[in-house]
């Protein structure tokens, strides 16, 4: 059985110290365990949603420093748009600006807002300019004293046209208006972590307070992802419901009794609450990204449970009892399947390694989950299985004979696998299957594949609120921000600010690129207004007195510039956030930062690269004295020596940064915005992907060593594995689902099913290979017992994963594919490949038909 294979005096005095344990007291260790199993159902029941957004993207990553560093400046990228849009008519009426200033407000109060970051039409920060006799004026697009009479609506829509933020804040044909925020991570109302479901409850009562006469309400932002995702996560617990009824149902058909088919059903719900519990245990919530971990936890706790209910009903056919039964199934299979399983939990620590704080919970939720199968399955199953009682043995037995005979015929018809020509065959089969999997793996995107949040459904209300926004509004969503790091007073250095304005030009006219935005953009404009609207003085002007005059009119509040102008903010607007257009836009980006490098060292002559370098170096430690300056000046309890030595470091960063005057050409450092977020995940996925699956497989490989001391065995093993893990980037490619956070630990997850099928096949055959049987009687008497349990939990796992396709969540519908793939393509591997590579690496004499006879089914 799949003992034999593992077997010697380590296991046997492991089997000592356990079976006492679990047999010789399992009255006393049942009751501890339901106990124990009570307390975890209890702790499930305070396990709460846990959504971050700084969860989701790697801090680490050079450009979440950056974003980081300039957050307080530039804003970051959880951003709220609010829209309402007329169906009929323009905004310049009394209802909707009433309706618009009140949603104004409302948003403004919204839980978690940065209020500083509000924006729309009634916020001081939108003003206009324009030229009048003397110079400039300006003021806020809506006056003071706003009152709704036509005149004063007239002046509205002049002042718009004016501030040119149509197409931004009004739509293109100024039907509707929008309303931008911005999210702290922090509440600052209760200095806790922001719950994203009260402020996506908040944005929905908004919704449905100005969603009505004649005006549609539109709201897109991480918040509201998170919120919809956790409201169609409740439905999650409806097809694990349903799933543990179709695969009750089938347990039942499989196992020929009811009281047998509940036992690994049962099982598997108490991993699954130890699971949960664990997790409440350690202070995690459950994100509504690792929904696919219960399930998982789930499926592989059902297919130990199967082998060892099957193994047992073989022993009773034998004539033991019920007792005896159980404890001899626990000598064959304990070894073999914790080792499988310590594989799975091993594998699944080995996705910890990724720096994104929500795939290390998705890790570690797993691990708890492995952790808990050993439980579950290798103490309560054998416990339980002493105590069933059938109440006609001989009857049962006779219904599973006859079962048995019938499927003989098909498991002797599959046992030809092991022949020779039908080995070739398939293997011939599964390199072309390999090379097709390889060939289609170019196509697989890293990031979205696909337009819109591709966490939800197209057709759900988020993804109609985006399209409705990208369809009236001339700004993209999806914003990437781009820091240009000079010098202090940067602003009136014409040096300086023609690199950035050179840049911007360059970005624009890059595709993907929809439109940019940066501090150049308003400059030229104010120059043109002090020029008496001149056509040809849309230009930054070199002087220096009129670059000062024409930026000093953009405030920090536009998000275009921070306080010293050493740093601006150049805006683009992309037309998507797919996979291709962020790395094409970031090549580009990198390009130019090099060209212009270059360029610029190829006219200086008095500065160096590594001049540049260290005047680049020592004005970041600057600028991190002067903030550490700062804290410490406002902790009151900070010891005065300890804020000296720090204000005496700065002093002497900031003499040595003065003595470097010379210039040197901006550095345009990525990434900020919620595409320059995406940028940086994406890379880490890219680079992070290819590792943890070599680290799977190079934890698998060391165990299964340990497990078999077999060479054989572990080609046998991770071949099929391999195959499935390239097929599976194959079927992502081509049903356009992108390498990202939610998809990256799914391969790697489903992994360790493959692992269990594999070392469960491969021990039962090399046990009676040992026994000097030939190859493929070996396989057949491995497809008759543990063989049809892999078959039957590789299908009862593939239609129970076939629920999901009806979710509201599509990153769910298309984990619920993959899976599917998955458990099905490895119980293929394990069933057909696995025996065909025996078939050359076991070179037995293949016995003829007449030394075959006496175990071959009667046709």
């Amino acid at each position: 059985m799949a003992g034999a294979a593992i077997s010697g005096p380590i296991t046997d005095r492991i089997l000592r110290v356990v079976e006492p344990i679990i047999y010789g007291r399992r009255h006393i260790t049942h009751i501890i365990l339901i106990l124990l199993t009570a307390f975890f159902a209890f702790q499930t029941t305070r396990l709460q949603p846990d959504a971050g957004w700084l969860k989701s993207v790697p801090l680490n990553h050079p450009y979440m420093q950056k974003f980081r560093e300039y957050y307080r400046d530039f804003g970051g990228a959880n951003s709220v748009l609010f829209a309402l849009i007329q169906k009929d008519g323009d905004i310049y009426n009394e209802h909707f600006m009433d309706q618009l200033q009140q949603a104004t407000d409302d948003v403004f109060f919204t839980p978690g807002v940065d209020r500083a970051r509000v924006m729309s039409l009634f916020t001081p920060n939108v003003n206009y300019v324009e030229n009048v006799e003397g110079g400039l004026a300006g003021a806020t697009v809506i006056p003071p004293d706003y009152k709704p009479t036509p005149e004063v609506l007239e002046k509205v829509r002049s002042n718009v046209a004016k501030a040119q933020v149509i197409g931004r804040l009004v739509t293109n044909d100024q039907r509707g208006a929008m309303i931008m925020a911005e999210l702290l991570e922090v509440d600052p109302r209760t200095g806790e972590k922001l719950d994203y479901r009260e402020v996506g409850g908040y944005l929905e009562k908004l919704r449905a307070k100005y969603e009505k006469d004649g005006i549609t309400v539109h709201i897109i932002g991480f918040a509201k992802i998170v919120d919809d995702m956790t409201n169609a996560s409740l439905e999650v617990a409806g097809f694990f419901g349903l799933t543990l009824i179709i695969t009750g149902l089938l347990l039942w058909a499989y196992c020929g009794s009811w009281k047998l088919g509940i036992i690994p059903l049962g099982s598997s719900i108490v991993a699954v609450i130890w699971e949960m519990g664990l997790l409440r245990s350690f202070g995690y919530g459950l994100d509504p990204f690792a929904i696919l971990v219960p399930f998982l936890i789930l499926a592989v706790s059902v297919s130990h449970g199967v082998q060892y209910v099957n193994s047992w009903v073989d022993e009773v056919h034998a004539g033991r009892n019920s007792y005896d039964a159980s404890l001899e199934t626990f000598r064959r299979l304990a070894i073999a399947g914790t080792i499988a399983l310590a594989t799975d939990v091993a594998g699944f620590a080995t996705i910890y390694l990724i720096e994104i704080q929500i795939i290390r919970e998705m890790s570690i939720n797993a691990v708890l989950g492995g952790l808990a199968i050993i439980i579950a399955n290798k103490m309560f199953v054998p416990i339980w299985l002493t105590m069933i009682r059938l109440k006609d043995v001989n009857a049962f037995i006779e219904r599973q004979n006859k079962r048995d005979a019938v499927l003989d015929k098909l498991w002797w018809r599959m046992s030809g696998v092991t022949r020779t020509p039908v080995a070739a065959t398939v293997l011939i089969i599964c390199a072309v299957i390999a090379g097709w999997a390889f060939w289609a793996k170019e196509d697989l995107k890293i990031g979205d594949a696909l337009k819109g949040v591709p966490e939800l459904r197209p057709d759900s209300r988020f993804n109609q609120d985006f399209n409705a926004i990208t369809d009236n509004f001339q700004i993209a969503v999806d914003i990437f921000k781009v820091i240009a790091e000079s010098k202090p007073n940067g602003c009136i250095d014409y040096q300086l600010m023609n690199q950035i304005d050179r840049f911007t030009w360059q970005m624009e006219n890059t595709a993907g690129v929809q439109s940019t935005l940066s501090l150049q953009t308003f400059a030229k404009l104010v120059y043109q207004g002090l020029s008496e609207g001149r056509l040809n003085a849309l230009v930054l002007p070199r002087n220096h007195f009129a670059l000062a005059q024409a930026t000093a009119l953009v405030p920090t509040s536009t998000g275009l510039l921070n306080d010293d102008c050493d740093a601006l903010a150049v805006y683009m607007f992309t037309k998507d956030h797919r996979a291709e257009t962020i790395s094409h836009i970031v090549d580009e980006v990198k390009k130019f930062n090099a060209e212009n490098r270059a360029d610029f060292f190829a006219r200086a002559t008095d500065v160096t690269p590594e001049y540049c370098d260290t005047k680049y170096d020592t004005f970041q430690q600057l600028k991190r004295a002067n903030a550490e300056v700062f804290a410490l000046a406002e902790d009151s309890a900070q010891d005065p020596e300890k804020l000296r030595q720090a204000q005496e470091q700065r002093n002497a960063l900031q003499s040595k940064y003065d003595e470097m005057s010379h210039d040197c050409p901006v550095n345009f450092a990525l990434a900020t915005g919620n595409v320059g977020v995406m940028a940086a995940t994406n890379e880490v996925v890219k680079a992070e992907e290819g590792q943890i699956v070599l680290w799977v497989y190079a934890v698998i490989l060391v165990l299964l060593w340990l497990s078999f001391r077999n060479w054989r065995a572990i080609v046998c093993v991770v071949l099929p594995l391999a195959l499935v893990s390239e097929l599976g980037y194959g079927v992502m490619a081509t049903l356009d689902i992108g390498m990202k956070v939610a998809t990256l630990p799914v391969l790697a997850l489903a992994v360790g099913i493959g692992v269990d099928y594999g070392i469960y096949v491969y021990g039962v055959m090399a046990g009676a290979l040992d026994e000097g049987k030939p190859l493929r009687q070996a396989y057949y008497e491995t497809l008759r017992g543990t063989g049809k349990a892999v078959i039957f939990t590789g299908l009862t796992l593939g239609a129970s994963v076939l629920t999901w396709l009806m979710s509201e969540l599509q990153f769910q519908i298309d984990m619920g594919k993959l899976l599917l793939f998955m458990f099905t393509a490895n119980m293929l591997g394990a069933i057909f490949v696995l025996p065909s590579i025996a078939a050359f690496l076991h070179r037995t004499p293949e016995a003829g038909e007449s030394h075959l006879a006496h175990i071959r089914p009667e046709p």
